[in-house]
């Protein structure tokens, strides 16, 4: 008997189980959401059943192959023994394949069903491209669903194309004086956004364009993110929060003081949902009013983290040790950050929903990743 198809297909009736239940209880109200969220279940098993027989045929491949030999040693047979006993303690170990949330408290609320996120399926990420960059200093990168931008220490652009590899290369300083802070894609404007100590600015048909002057000599802009039709800025450390409306002209729409002088604001970021605001004692998400949804305490750590990036496909968000240059993430259910031990990155970036580009950290090459 196939004990570890039985254990494979036991993990996957859990799956199902945990909707069944629900079901049961609002037959009359969910019928069509169950069968809905059931379908998305099957095309994710499907999935994982062709890799699951591809990963055990590889496995008898290999151990018919091993047995032809007429001279065995010792020492292979208790590697092979090694190898037994770990795929015994997978079939018996193994954790439920998806995580399904359900809050049965609310018709309005559908089920959310993601795939689990750890080193396991990062491991087996695939390179969809991979260019060397010809510089030695990485100061940002930024991405949409197709370009990458890298920026080194002495502000030359370098853009890339996901398929056409590298583009071109552009000098911010043949532009402006003013030295470039951040960069983000813009998903309303269609376009990269460059951040400089007062300004705003665009790529324009490979040309930097000049969009708006946001702050006068007293502040420095640091940070900022696309919101829907909002640009957040931050000034200083967190001296103020500006909202800026993109279209159909650039101007100020709402400004936020800081009045906890204790707390310095490292960097804004955002998805589809949430805004992003990281402090030096809290990771916070909130609305485009600032209103504060969920948060994570950081006093206890000591960790610095940059490129925040979120991951639809499994809910989470995805961050950089700046000291170790780990990759971390956190869940919106668990707040606690995670690490991927022994994945170590120079900087990431997303694009798209199951697409990253990041830079390697020993080589310095740019990848696209689809995990």
């Amino acid at each position: 008997m196939d004990f570890s198809h039985l254990a494979f297909e036991f993990q996957w009736e859990q799956c199902f189980s945990l909707i069944d239940k629900w079901k049961t209880t609002m037959i009359d109200h969910i019928i069509n959401i169950h069968q809905e969220k059931s379908s998305e279940i099957q095309i994710y098993k499907e999935q994982a059943e062709k890799n699951f027989f591809h990963e055990k045929k590889n496995f008898i491949l290999n151990m018919n192959e091993y047995f032809q030999h007429t001279c065995i040693r010792s020492y292979e047979i208790n590697l092979f023994k090694n190898k037994l006993n770990q795929l015994k303690k997978n079939i018996i170990q193994r954790p439920l394949p998806l995580h399904i949330e359900i809050e049965s408290y609310s018709l309005n609320k559908l089920i959310n069903i993601y795939q689990l996120f750890n080193k396991q399926l990062f491991d087996q990420r695939k390179i969809l491209a991979e260019y060397k960059i010809p510089t030695q200093t990485i100061y940002l990168m930024s991405t949409s669903n197709n370009q990458i931008i890298i920026v080194n220490n002495q502000l030359k652009i370098f853009l890339y194309d996901k398929l056409i590899g590298f583009i071109d290369e552009i000098n911010m300083l043949d532009y402006t004086n003013e030295y470039l802070n951040d960069i983000c894609w813009s998903i309303n404007y269609k376009n990269f956004l460059f951040l400089c100590d007062y300004s705003l600015w665009s790529l324009e048909n490979l040309c930097l364009k000049k969009l708006a002057h946001i702050s006068n000599k007293k502040h420095f802009l640091n940070n900022l993110t696309s919101f829907h039709n909002y640009v957040f800025f931050i000034y200083d450390r967190g001296e103020y929060i500006d909202r800026w409306i993109i279209q159909p002209e650039w101007k100020l729409d709402k400004r936020w003081i800081k009045y906890n002088n204790n707390d310095i604001l490292l960097s804004i970021n955002s998805n589809n949902d949430y805004l992003l605001i990281y402090t030096n004692k809290l990771i916070q998400l909130c609305s485009d009013d600032l209103i504060i949804q969920y948060t994570i305490d950081l006093s206890n750590q000591e960790h610095l983290y940059s490129n925040f990036i979120f991951l639809s496909s499994y809910k989470i968000w995805l961050t950089v040790d700046k000291e170790t240059q780990l990759l971390k993430y956190f869940h919106l259910n668990n707040r606690i950050i995670q690490t991927l031990d022994q994945i170590y990155v120079r900087t990431i970036s997303s694009m798209g929903n199951n697409e990253l580009a990041l830079v390697t950290k020993d080589d310095y090459h740019l990848q696209i990743l689809s995990i």
